[in-house]
């Protein structure tokens, strides 16, 4: 019979059956199905490769669910749904389920255990496991997701721990280049890679902190702008060059440590120059200073807030695209 797939785990003895209409007691697989939505199947699947759940049985082999393998069947199937590997959720749920309360809920947020663990590994200076990590990271969810649950927040945290001097510049170092290579690698698969609308990205001539900007590009990948990415110690001169060549909608600038106010004013006026009629935007954690200065050569700041950000671009590209095209000087002909 198809409920007696597999040895029985528990037994008790055989009862009268489940009160099916109120919820209440035990339950047979096909309650189940129905009240979580998972085909009887999936069910036996998961119990059979995972042991989620594993519910008792009857000493025929008939399966009865109780109240916790209900919530596990419901807490595994949201996970899954939100795009994790049933393997991974399995882990999840037998490492910290406890049925009820917001703690246990902390615990089962994957994106939460995916940070700390990948804080665990820098911290450990562990590359292989950072690497095993980050291969498991791709498996959870979309990749915009993935940066402003786990990647942003894991970023903060290395900056803020190597400033306190909780962790060396060897750690900070190794787990930049794990993540820098990452986020290109998922850029160059990224939704916006075939579009016809460019967006150039690149870091203050004197900024050699980049992985910011790399985030950006993914958000614009999946807003369906194509990131071209220019990379650190960009001089305005290669901005410039680079507009000629492509035609960007949009051109986006970081600088993580704010210039000296004479130079920043300088590059200010340089970047502003050399975008002319494009739209630019000036984002990183030293924008906030030179705000005034990039606001008034026509650049805007980036939000602090990421789901402002759309917002600003959307509302920046109608503005550019009413903007007459800036006028070209004739060509001299020859005598």
């Amino acid at each position: 019979m198809g409920d007696q797939d597999s040895p029985p785990s528990k037994q008790v003895p055989p009862g009268p059956a489940p009160e099916t209409g109120a919820h209440r007691g035990p339950l047979r697989i096909h309650v189940v199905a129905e009240l979580t939505g998972v085909p009887e199947p999936t069910l036996r699947a998961w119990e059979r490769r995972y042991g989620i759940p594993m519910p008792e049985r009857t000493a025929a082999g008939y399966r009865l669910y109780g109240p916790h393998d209900l919530e596990q069947v419901r807490e595994m199937r949201r996970l899954c749904d939100g795009g994790m590997a049933a393997s991974e959720a399995a882990k999840l749920l037998l490492s910290g389920f406890r049925g009820d309360g917001a703690e246990a809920q902390a615990r089962l947020d994957p994106y939460a255990v995916f940070a700390e663990a990948l804080m665990d590994a820098v911290t450990r200076f562990d590359d292989a496991g950072l690497d095993r990590q980050l291969r498991r990271l791709l498996l959870l969810g979309s990749t915009t997701t993935l940066l402003d649950r786990v990647l942003v927040p894991v970023l903060r945290e290395i900056g803020q721990r190597w400033h306190r001097g909780e962790i060396s510049v060897a750690q900070e170092h190794l787990a930049s280049h794990r993540l820098g290579t990452l986020l290109r690698n998922l850029l160059q698969l990224s939704p916006g890679a075939e579009s016809d609308s460019r967006a150039l990205l690149a870091c203050f001539a004197d900024d050699e902190h980049e992985l910011g900007l790399l985030g950006t590009a993914m958000r614009f990948s999946g807003w369906g702008l194509r990131p071209v990415f220019l990379g650190a110690r960009t001089p305005p001169g290669a901005v410039r060059t680079a507009i000629e060549a492509i035609s960007p909608v949009l051109v986006a600038l970081s600088v993580t440590i704010t210039p000296e106010r004479a130079r920043a004013r300088e590059l200010v006026d340089d970047y502003a120059s050399a975008c002319a009629a494009v739209p630019w935007i000036v984002g990183g954690t030293g924008a906030g200073a030179i705000a005034d200065m990039i606001r008034a050569r026509g650049g805007e700041v980036e939000p602090e807030d990421p789901s402002a950000l759309r917002g600003v671009l959307r509302t920046m590209l109608e503005r550019g695209s009413a903007q007459p095209a800036p006028a070209t000087r004739p060509r001299r002909k020859k005598p």
